[in-house]
C-alpha cells in the first residue's frame, strides 16, 4: 500500500514537472505572440512601424502625464517604453535600415541609426536617474521630442516613398523579415 501513495505522489510530481516544463516553454512564445500581434496585424512593414510608433506614443502621453509622487507608475511606463523601443530598433537596424542602404540610401539610413544611438543614450541617462529626481521629467520630455522628430521623418520623409520603390515581392519580404526580427526579441 505505501508504494501506491508513494507512486501516486511520484505520478503527480512527475505530470507537475512535465506541465511546468511546458509552461515554461510555451508561456514566452505566446508571450512573444501577443506582443508582436499589433504589429501583425498592421499590414505592410511601414504600417507595421507606424503603429508599434502609435503605441509608444500613447505611453509616452501617459507618462508625461504622471504626478512627480508617481515614481512607480513612472518607472512602469518607462520600462514598457523602453522595451517597446528596443524591440522596435532591432526590427529596423537589422533588417529596415539595411534594406534603405542597399537602396541607396545608405546616408538615410546611417542618419537614422545615429538616431537610434541617441534614444539609447536618452534611456540610459533616464535608468541613471531616480524618477523621483525634478531632472527625470524634463529629461523623458526631451527624449519624446527626439522620437517625435525620428517617428516623423521615417513616417512622413522616407519609409513611404522607400515603399513605393520596391516591388510588390520585395515588400513583402522586408515586412516578413521584420516581423521575424520582432519575433526574435519581443
Amino acid at each position: 500500500m505505501p508504494q501506491t501513495q508513494n507512486g501516486g505522489a511520484f505520478g503527480r510530481l512527475a505530470t507537475g514537472a512535465a506541465l511546468g516544463l511546458f509552461a515554461g516553454l510555451a508561456l514566452p512564445q505566446a508571450r512573444k505572440a501577443v506582443i508582436q500581434a499589433p504589429s501583425l496585424a498592421a499590414g505592410d512593414w511601414v504600417e507595421a512601424l507606424t503603429a508599434e510608433h502609435r503605441m509608444v506614443q500613447k505611453a509616452f502621453e501617459a507618462l508625461l502625464e504622471t504626478r512627480h509622487d508617481e515614481t512607480a507608475r513612472r518607472e512602469i511606463l518607462m520600462a514598457k517604453i523602453a522595451s517597446a523601443l528596443t524591440k522596435h530598433a532591432v526590427e529596423e537596424e537589422n533588417v529596415v535600415y539595411p534594406a534603405l542602404a542597399e537602396g541607396g540610401h545608405a546616408d538615410k539610413a546611417r542618419h537614422l541609426i545615429e538616431d537610434h544611438g541617441q534614444v539609447k543614450t536618452f534611456l540610459y541617462d533616464l535608468r541613471r536617474l531616480s524618477a523621483r529626481d525634478m531632472e527625470w521629467i524634463g529629461r523623458a520630455r526631451q527624449l519624446w521630442t527626439a522620437l517625435e522628430k525620428h517617428m516623423h521623418e521615417e513616417e512622413d520623409e522616407i519609409f513611404p516613398g522607400f515603399r513605393d520603390a520596391l516591388s510588390a515581392e520585395e515588400n513583402a519580404k522586408l515586412t516578413k523579415m521584420m516581423h521575424w526580427e520582432g519575433f526574435k526579441v519581443a
